[in-house]
């Protein structure tokens, strides 16, 4: 969850690090296609929706060997200092033992809440460089003013988009063989738009 303030320049992840470094504050940052943005204080609203995610993700992925990290962990496509993006997802899967860095290069599932100051943002750039992670299988982009889910599933050939919009929906990650409903991702939230729609689609 990114806001508009931006250093208007080209960096690489080397650069970040060094602008990282600098910095006396308790902001946190992303770098998103070379731009530097500051991440916007989370709403509780947020807060409840990520743990309602990612607390049961943890436990499962727990038991079979597997990671579930909360807003802390940062993203990249690659360990080569010469990238230009390092986002750090609301909820984040990867497999495999602890690392000692501060970011993957391997994540499976990535979930971002999305709120009117960020979705520009999330459903743009931020959503391309997901796309071409090689590792990833899902990609979550829940609304916190309404029951809307988009879930983008990597395919054979390019993304395939679903929309859940009902309590009932399940969201459901094959790739980690984790279900869960969309009541229970907005357990405790109370919305003031639900639209019981149901679309598919599919993207590239």
């Amino acid at each position: 969850m990114s806001e508009a303030r931006r250093i208007d320049r080209p960096v690489t992840v080397t650069d970040f690090d060094v602008f990282l470094d600098a910095q006396r504050d308790d902001i946190r940052y992303e770098l998103i296609a070379g731009r530097i943005v500051a991440m916007t204080n989370p709403t509780e609203v947020h807060e409840q929706i990520a743990s309602n995610v990612g607390a049961p993700l943890k436990i499962e992925m727990d038991a079979v060997g597997c990671r579930t990290y909360q807003g802390g962990i940062g993203v990249q496509n690659s360990s080569d200092r010469r990238d230009q993006n390092r986002v750090r997802p609301d909820v984040v899967v990867r497999c495999g033992s602890v690392g000692s860095g501060n970011f993957i290069v391997d994540p499976l599932v990535v979930v971002e809440i999305l709120s009117p100051t960020t979705m520009d943002l999330d459903r743009g750039e931020k959503l391309d460089f997901y796309k071409r992670l090689p590792t990833l299988r899902h990609i979550v982009l829940v609304y916190q003013d309404q029951m809307r889910v988009e879930h983008y599933r990597k395919m054979d050939v390019g993304w395939e988009m679903e929309v859940l919009t009902h309590p009932a929906d399940p969201l459901t990650f094959e790739a980690i063989r984790f279900t869960i409903t969309l009541e229970r991702v907005y357990f405790g939230v109370a919305l003031t738009n639900v639209r019981p729609i149901r679309r598919r689609g599919r993207t590239q």
